[in-house]
């Protein structure tokens, strides 16, 4: 089903009626006029189109006055996701940045920077290689990298088993997360992963708070990838998948790192062996998903994404770091009580090919660790 709702070129012609009416308009369309509001306990965007900032401005526009009333007066900080030397389809295409950033300019919000630690390579070399310098020139905007902004300690799991009496690993995090008046939006594209099933909002976040020294791609003397100690004991990716499951999930509930805002870029997703060596989904979806609630978008996500990535084992759903997540009550996982608003799921699903290791990534425990 298709929709036309106000674009991020006329927005401003637009009045604040007209806006109303076309929710309205997406709220009846998608529910088949049946009203359920009250079921509900979550609402994630879901929008498709040729233009993908497009996509991601009319998302976000659904919740215009909920976003601009959650960032406040606070300093917003997109995060996009790069794993850039073997391929961009592994990055945030600059062009749904964009489009996020042309939602913030027309809610009134200027005090804005993007902050990235690449896990390959110098994040600065990402922005130059992923056209992100160019936003630079038409919009307030100033490119960060996470791991030159000062560091606090944190301590993650090295092993599954929490009677063992290896100590928990002491690491570095970026200081940039721990700053309350930091209000984070995460901008993944979606794309299958080794060791968590998917990469989406949540481990987009999780997994970049980790700091690694400049040199470290280089193999220089001296230099920590602290990030590498997330997936286990061993210091090497992909390590243990139980391991990388709970640390997400700790940065998440102990640290408090997660997204404030989902802004999630499902134009050209990734499947296969992600989120490095996969390939791209074709024809592309063309999708934008939004919302406030991250752990719902990250459900809805999955949907689109298929069975082969959503599954279920002795009634444990996976990916498991954000069953853990809706477990510990941070946002909605049950598809049933999420109100999707503009396109429907049905109708534009692609049942992305899973990881090769999607069954090592099962069986893990079903409750969380702490």
């Amino acid at each position: 089903m298709s929709s036309s709702p106000t674009t991020r070129r006329d927005f401003l012609k637009k009045s604040v009626v007209s806006s109303l009416g076309l929710a309205v308009g997406w709220r009846a369309a998608t529910l088949g006029g049946t009203a359920r509001a009250d079921t509900y306990t979550a609402r994630v965007a879901l929008t498709k189109g040729d233009d993908r900032a497009d996509n991601a401005f009319r998302a976000l526009q659904m919740f215009k006055k909920d976003i601009a009333t959650a960032i406040g007066n606070k300093h917003v900080i997109i995060k996009p996701n790069f794993v850039y030397y073997s391929t961009l389809l592994s990055c945030t295409h600059v062009n749904w940045v964009e489009g996020v950033l042309e939602f913030l300019k027309s809610i009134g919000k200027t005090n804005i920077a993007i902050a990235e630690s690449s896990s390959t390579g110098s994040t600065m070399a990402g922005y130059d290689l992923n056209n992100y310098w160019s936003l630079t020139k038409k919009y307030p905007v100033k490119l960060m990298d996470l791991n030159q902004e000062g560091f606090a300690n944190a301590q993650i799991w090295q092993t599954t088993n929490s009677t063992e009496t290896v100590p928990p690993k002491t690491i570095r995090i970026s200081r940039m997360y721990l700053n309350a008046n930091n209000f984070i939006i995460s901008c993944a594209p979606m794309k299958t992963h080794n060791t968590a099933v998917v990469t989406l909002s949540t481990k987009n976040i999780a997994m970049s708070a980790p700091v690694i020294d400049v040199g470290t791609a280089w193999s220089q003397t001296g230099v920590r990838a602290d990030k590498a100690w997330m997936h286990g004991s061993s210091d090497t990716a992909p390590g243990n998948y139980q391991v990388l499951n709970d640390n997400v999930y700790r940065m998440v509930k102990v640290y408090g790192i997660h997204p404030h805002l989902a802004a999630i870029d499902g134009y050209q997703g990734m499947q296969g062996d992600g989120p490095v060596s996969g390939y791209a989904v074709s024809p592309p979806q063309k999708l934008g998903i939004a919302s406030l609630d991250w752990l719902a978008a990250d459900r809805v996500a999955l949907a689109l994404m298929g069975s082969n990535n959503y599954r279920l084992l002795n009634t444990m759903p996976y990916p498991a770091c954000l069953n853990y997540c809706w477990q510990a009550g941070m946002g909605e996982w049950n598809i049933d009580n999420i109100q999707v608003i503009g396109e429907p799921i049905t109708g534009n699903v692609y049942n992305y090919a899973a990881s090769p290791s999607i069954s090592s990534q099962l069986g893990l425990r079903q409750t969380p660790r702490e």
